[in-house]
């Protein structure tokens, strides 16, 4: 097994969530690569932990996306898997964030709006400290504020269940080429349109910004097709 961190027998958290906690990590940051086989025994040793925590993890995260269980083969790290899927999950979440950015536009609230702007300036601090898990954690903050900003309760349902989706795409679509700097730009210019009230300008950011990130995470498909 990796270098995974190890759990924290003092740990408030319950055994079953630490375990989570690590593996969803180690997938988020690539220490768990697509395609690789986690076993219950294997994840059990490592952590010194019984199988029982170990069992309800792996389950969370195949209900999550990020694992997928086959029948007398065992549990694998899930992967892109082809391009339609990353159409698909784009189409659907450029619409609605669209959506959701025109709104927040509309109806954000003072207190909001500093969270926003402070997210804003902690991924530029991410960034210059080299912490892509730092920037993917508040990155997602940022797109759940825009969305709980946007005040309509059915949107933010289906966003939240959403973003549980994607959320092994944001390595990717923040990765290499300047794309963290470019994010960063994005993440400030779309502050500044909801911040002015400008919900025409806010929804043609979000889109514009959602775009750029699937066209990165497409770029790092076709990567991975071609090693």
């Amino acid at each position: 097994m990796h270098d995974l961190p190890a759990v924290d027998p003092h740990s408030y958290k319950p055994l079953r969530e630490q375990v989570y906690d690590i593996l969803r990590e180690g997938i988020l940051t690539g220490k768990l690569e697509p395609g690789e086989q986690v076993t219950e025994v294997g994840i059990a040793e490592q952590f010194r932990v019984s199988r029982t925590p170990t069992r309800e993890a792996i389950r969370k995260l195949e209900q999550e996306g990020f694992l997928v269980i086959i029948p007398r083969k065992g549990a694998f790290v899930t992967g892109i898997k082809s391009r339609k899927e990353i159409a698909d999950i784009f189409e659907v979440r450029i619409v609605l964030e669209g959506l959701a950015a025109s709104l927040a536009a509309e109806h954000i609230r003072p207190e909001q709006l500093q969270q926003l702007y402070e997210q804003t300036e902690l991924i530029g601090q991410c960034i210059a400290n080299k912490d892509v898990k730092g920037c993917i954690d508040i990155d997602t903050s940022f797109h759940r504020l825009i969305c709980e900003a946007s005040q309509n309760e059915v949107l933010q349902r289906i966003l939240d269940n959403l973003f549980e989706q994607i959320t092994r795409f944001r390595a990717a679509s923040l990765s290499g080429g300047g794309r963290l700097e470019a994010a960063l730009t994005e993440h400030r210019e779309l502050y500044d349109a909801i911040a002015s009230h400008d919900s025409q300008r806010a929804q043609a950011l979000a889109v514009r910004h959602l775009e750029n990130a699937r066209d990165r995470v497409v770029d790092v498909f076709h990567h991975q097709q071609r090693s």
